[in-house]
């Protein structure tokens, strides 16, 4: 029974828990499938980690559109994450991409049993809370779209929580650098809008302390002895009410810590924070767009209140590719899609509700239901007024859409509640507290409730009143996805019900003590793990790896021209969002999926909203100046290219096609007459960028001489065709050397996107780097042989490394002060010590 009871039996059970929920993909060479992953996500990583590999930190990533700056635009994600980018050196990538998302849930498990023990809850009601937390579906199901980053905030929060409550309990100055350090965490996983939310909740939970909100927190209960020495695996409760010093002292060194661990983490913050104000092309739907525009973009991908009936019975909203009979097609709510599942787990909210109405933590247990309910009703977006006051009243939310993902906080909350009630109902069955309280009815409410809704699925008449009511205006095709899931609604309901009477029964047996405390452990470990994983197991899906990342025949071919041409861009038109598969194997993009790429470039090729670069399809000029060489074309989907009126393609022709058995084309790759990558020209004109798409994509505009600046350049060139040659030294990531002859002054320009990280220098001298044609490079050269140089240098990432090395220094040295005087010679008043 003592190893029942100590903590290596929590963390082995999480462990042994996590491994049976990713069994297929722990026990295989698979990769764990995510539909992001198969866009950005794993070219983005493979090209972090293949520099990693050559002893160089990128950047710029030149593959894709243009190149993109790598830190900055987040193409990368979490290439400063200590918990992932790691693993990118000790396994191949898309095992490492599989992997930190185990990590991370065995994480959160771990994270949320040391939180509910922060909090006084006895090991096996956190042991409970965190296996809860950890197969929770509004969690685990984010593997299923790649969504990793906020996988990695929600399996932090309960560690900042943790830290944050150390630090005002305590006032150890190693709690004080635990804060910094996890905000640090939270803001290297670059989910800067999950972290947003997160900081937004631990700040008030830090007003909520400073306010004495947290004065006989778990132990302020009719039990105030709960645990102690039981078979609950609790020891002492930690003493909430030593306050040696004011609150508001502490409240202020919490905002201090959380300040210098945004600060560890500049190097990523800085160029990321800049670069999505101005830059990004997400621009032209905050910063830049209609206020109209705006609010519609922030409401977007909303928890619809259709969908709210899901948090108890999850398969009645459907899904919409999943394999599982439930979800595949049978997304019927007013979003365009949904890969994911908001399940927070019934076990858990009923667990919850018995945490709410139990004597302990009053003031604790009041702060989660106001901070999870405020979370449920902003993830229901524009729905609710929550939504319309957050949008109004809080800095930057105009940035963010998908409000749905707040759901997280409400899952934390449920989880936290519920590590309550367990313990009240482990406290019973010891014969701890009195067994008159309110526990079993709330639990049998619950199941009659319950047992309510299935006799109203099986009838039908659940799904007529939401489709008549909540969501009158359902139209016909979404009518068809929740007929389809009648059955497995009817299934839902009936499984709900039985978890639920499964649930009471045991808080029943407990508050009267039939069955001894280690078979309500037992029992309740069981039915949240078992209720949790149900429905995420449908999402941990692995496929074989080279079905996926083995070039096709096309694919070879292409990337086999890359080191013995000139530089070259390939469009491939392969899918509807741009494919960015090329990447993976060298080749440079014209086009392709990233949410976060230069606006100018998005402007440059047509692709608004990152839509389809019309400009790249209708203008053989912007095609050309691109320098996209090539266009892969799928003929099997969309027949002949040239016989679809795409005016680029018109002096196009057919380089190689590949075939189905049959003889019908199934690809084809065309050559076009590009532009080189690097060019010199004379003549200049000065227009607006919102007139310089236009006219460079007019026929009559003579790209080959010329190009367009959006204000004078200080530059003197004589007029005519320069003659001479430009020669490629060295072209690699973050810098290019070229030499280059021309009998008069002349514009160097380059077909790579100009971005404020790149320096020049001409024959070792600093040059200016000039934007031209929207969004490409040009540097003055003189007459004769000189060598250019291009280095890209991010001025926001050096600084930010100066301020993440200041930063770290403080934290070290908190903590190694911290560290120190806990270990002064005995004879230290021990209230003082706890008040370092």
């Amino acid at each position: 029974m003592d190893f029942l009871k100590s903590r290596w039996f929590s963390l082995g059970l999480f462990a042994l828990v996590t491994v049976v929920l990713f069994r297929d993909f722990v026990f295989s060479d698979a990769m764990l499938y995510g539909s992001d992953t198969e866009g950005l996500g794993y070219t983005a990583r493979l090209f972090f980690a293949d520099a990693l590999g050559r002893g160089n930190f990128p950047g710029w990533n030149p593959l894709i559109l243009g190149g993109t700056p790598f830190l900055a635009s987040l193409a990368g994600g979490d290439a400063l994450y200590p918990l992932s980018a790691p693993l990118l050196l000790v396994m191949e990538t898309y095992r490492a991409l599989g992997w930190k998302l185990v990590l991370h849930v065995f994480l959160a498990g771990v994270g949320m049993y040391g939180w509910a023990r922060a909090l006084g809850v006895g090991r096996w009601a956190a042991t409970v809370a965190g296996l809860g937390y950890l197969v929770a579906p509004h969690f685990v199901t984010l593997v299923f779209p790649a969504h990793d980053g906020k996988m990695f905030v929600i399996a932090l929060t309960p560690w900042l929580f943790w830290a944050v409550h150390a630090w005002f309990r305590s006032g150890r100055l190693v709690a004080w650098a635990s804060i910094g350090v996890a905000v640090a965490f939270i803001t290297l996983t670059t989910h800067f809008q999950m972290a947003y939310f997160l900081f937004l909740a631990t700040g008030a939970y830090g007003v909520f302390l400073a306010l004495g909100g947290g004065a006989g927190g778990a132990d302020e209960a009719q039990h105030p002895d709960s645990g102690s020495g039981s078979d609950s695996g609790s020891e002492s409760r930690p003493e909430w009410r030593r306050t040696s010093r004011p609150a508001f002292g502490r409240f202020a060194a919490f905002v201090a810590a959380s300040v210098v661990g945004v600060g560890l983490a500049a190097p990523q913050f800085l160029p990321a924070l800049d670069y999505i104000d101005s830059d990004s092309r997400r621009t032209a739907t905050t910063t830049e767009a209609s206020a109209e525009a705006n609010k519609a973009y922030a409401a977007s991908w909303s928890l619809h209140p259709e969908e709210a009936m899901s948090l108890i019975l999850p398969e009645f909203i459907g899904n919409s590719r999943l394999e599982a009979g439930w979800g595949r097609g049978t997304y019927w709510g007013r979003n365009p899609g949904k890969l994911n599942h908001e399940y927070i787990g019934l076990v858990l909210l009923l667990l919850a509700a018995v945490g709410f109405v139990t004597p302990a933590a009053r003031r604790l247990r009041w702060y989660f239901v106001g901070i999870g309910g405020l979370a449920l009703l902003y993830a229901l977006g524009a729905n609710t007024p929550v939504w319309h006051v957050a949008y109004a009243a809080l800095p930057k939310v105009s940035l963010f859409r998908a409000a749905s993902m707040a759901i997280f906080l409400t899952g934390f909350a449920v989880a936290t509640l519920a590590a309550l009630g367990t313990d009240h109902l482990l406290a019973a069955a010891e014969d701890r507290v009195d067994p008159a309280g309110r526990a079993a009815t709330v639990l049998w409410s619950g199941a009659a409730a319950c047992g309510l809704l299935f006799v109203l699925a099986a009838s039908g008449a659940l799904q007529s009143v939401w489709t008549t009511t909540v969501y009158a205006s359902i139209t016909d095709e979404r009518l068809a996805a929740l007929a389809a899931l009648d059955e497995f609604i009817t299934r839902g309901a009936l499984v709900a019900a039985l978890f639920a009477v499964a649930t009471a029964a045991l808080g029943w047996a407990a508050m009267n003590r039939k069955i001894p405390a280690v078979a309500v452990f037992g029992g309740l470990a069981l039915l949240v793990t078992v209720d949790g994983a149900r429905i995420a197991d449908s999402f941990l899906v692995t496929k074989d790896f080279d079905s996926f990342g083995a070039p096709t025949p096309m694919e070879e071919y292409i990337a086999a021209k890359v080191d013995v041409e000139a530089p070259f861009r390939l469009l491939d038109m392969r899918e509807r969002s741009g494919s960015v598969r090329g990447s993976m194997f060298g080749i440079e993009l014209t086009w392709g999926h990233h949410p976060n790429d230069l606006a100018r470039y998005r402007d440059l090729i047509g692709a608004a909203g990152g839509g389809l670069p019309n400009n790249l399809l209708f203008s053989e000029n912007i095609l050309r100046l691109t320098n996209t060489r090539y266009v892969l074309w799928p003929s099997a989907q969309f027949g002949d290219a040239q016989q679809q009126g795409l005016q680029a393609f018109d002096g196009a022709t057919v380089e190689t096609a590949s075939q189905f058995a049959d003889g019908q084309v199934y690809e084809t790759l065309y050559r076009i007459d590009d532009l080189p990558r690097a060019r010199l020209v004379t003549e200049v004109r000065v227009a607006p960028d919102a007139e310089a798409v236009g006219a460079l994509a007019d026929p009559e505009f003579p790209i080959d001489r010329m190009v367009i600046a959006a204000e004078e350049l200080d530059v003197s060139l004589r007029s005519g065709v320069p003659v001479g040659e430009v020669i490629w030294v060295e072209r690699r990531a973050d810098a290019k050397t070229l030499r280059v002859t021309t009998d008069r002054p002349a514009l160097l320009v380059v077909a790579d996107n100009w971005y404020s990280g790149w320096e020049a220098t001409v024959d070792g001298a600093p040059a200016e780097v000039h934007r031209v044609n929207v969004s490409q490079q040009a540097v003055v050269v003189p007459e004769g042989t000189s060598e250019v140089a291009l280095v890209h240098r991010d001025a926001d990432v050096r600084l930010g490394s100066t301020v993440s090395l200041l930063s770290g220094l403080v934290l070290v040295g908190v903590a190694g002060a911290g560290i120190a005087r806990r270990r002064r010679p005995t004879g230290i008043n021990a209230d003082d010590a706890d008040d370092e």
